[in-house]
C-alpha cells in the first residue's frame, strides 16, 4: 500500500502514508494523530504486551539458574528466546496485514489466489463463505477520513449497506485478534463513524465488528454496535490524555534541565 491522497467534503487534503512510523497521517500539510495510536497506549496495550513477553522469559532464566546452568549459556540460551518471542509477534502483525489485504480484494470482488499457509490459508476460506452468505453492498474500502472536531484520522476497512438495514450505511472493521471484547474496539469504530461523517456525505446508521479468528475451529463472528455519545466522549478522553501526557514530558525535560543547571552552578 503505497501514500494515498483524499478530498473530503471541505476540500481538506488528506495524506496517508502506511509506511510512516511518526507521521502516517497529515492534513494540509499538518500532522494528524491516528486513531488506533491515540486510543490503544491508553488501555495500556503497549505495557500489557511488554509484560506478556517478558514474565515467561524471566521465569525460564529463574529455572535456569536454579538448574545450575552456566551463566554465559543461559545468556546464550535467553537471547534464542527472545529472538524467537519478537518472530512469532512479526508473524501474527503479518497475518492480521495480510487478511486484511485479502479481505479487501475479496469484497471487492477481485480475483484473490488462495493462500497456502496456515493459518492465513484457513482464515480467508472461513471469510469468504461468510461473507458470500450476507447480502452486503461495498461502498467504501481502506479509505482514510478526517474529524476537525476530533483532529484526528482514520482509515477504515468498509463502508457497506445491506437490504437487511433498509439500505443504510455501516462501517465495518475486521479483526483477527484473540476477541473482539475489548471496549477500545467500541471506542474506535465509534471514532471512524464519527470521522466518516464529518468528512463526507455519508450518514451512518451502524457499526459492526467481524472478528476474524486465527483458531480454525473458531468461527467468524459478527457484532453490531449502537452508536453511542460515550464512545466518542471516551475518544476525546484518550486525547486528551495523549496531549497531556505529551505536555508533561515536556514539563519534566524542562525541570530537570533547570535542576541540572542549579547542580552546575552550585560546583563553581
Amino acid at each position: 500500500m503505497s501514500t494515498k491522497i483524499y478530498k473530503d467534503k471541505h476540500n481538506n487534503e488528506i495524506i496517508f502514508r502506511p509506511y510512516d512510523k511518526k507521521n502516517r497521517y497529515s492534513v494540509n500539510g499538518n500532522p494528524k494523530s491516528g486513531c488506533t495510536s491515540t486510543i490503544e497506549p491508553r488501555f495500556g496495550k503497549d505495557g500489557l504486551v511488554r509484560w506478556a513477553k517478558r514474565i515467561p522469559i524471566d521465569a525460564i532464566e529463574w529455572q535456569l539458574k536454579d538448574d545450575g546452568m552456566a551463566i554465559d549459556k543461559i545468556n546464550e540460551y535467553i537471547n534464542k528466546i527472545k529472538q524467537k518471542v519478537d518472530k512469532l509477534s512479526f508473524q501474527d502483525a503479518e497475518i492480521g496485514t495480510m487478511m486484511h489485504s485479502l479481505c479487501e480484494d475479496h469484497i471487492n470482488k477481485k480475483k484473490v489466489p488462495m493462500p497456502e499457509s496456515e493459518p492465513l490459508k484457513n482464515m480467508f476460506q472461513r471469510f469468504k463463505i461468510w461473507w458470500d452468505s450476507k447480502d452486503f453492498e461495498v461502498i467504501e474500502t481502506e479509505k482514510t477520513y478526517y474529524s476537525e472536531e476530533l483532529d484526528s484520522c482514520g482509515t477504515v476497512d468498509a463502508i457497506v449497506k445491506s437490504k437487511k438495514w433498509g439500505n443504510k450505511l455501516a462501517v465495518l472493521d475486521f479483526k483477527t485478534s484473540k476477541t473482539i471484547d475489548y471496549s477500545n474496539y467500541a471506542i474506535q469504530i465509534g471514532a471512524y463513524k464519527k470521522m466518516i461523517e464529518d468528512s463526507s456525505d455519508y450518514k451512518i446508521s451502524y457499526m459492526g465488528l467481524v472478528h476474524i479468528p486465527k483458531l480454525k475451529d473458531m468461527p467468524i463472528t459478527f457484532r453490531r454496535l449502537k452508536p453511542q455519545k460515550r464512545y466518542i466522549q471516551a475518544y476525546k478522553a484518550c486525547e486528551f490524555l495523549k496531549n497531556f501526557e505529551k505536555q508533561y514530558s515536556s514539563d519534566l525535560s524542562a525541570y530537570k534541565k533547570k535542576q541540572k543547571e542549579k547542580k552546575n552552578v552550585s560546583k563553581k
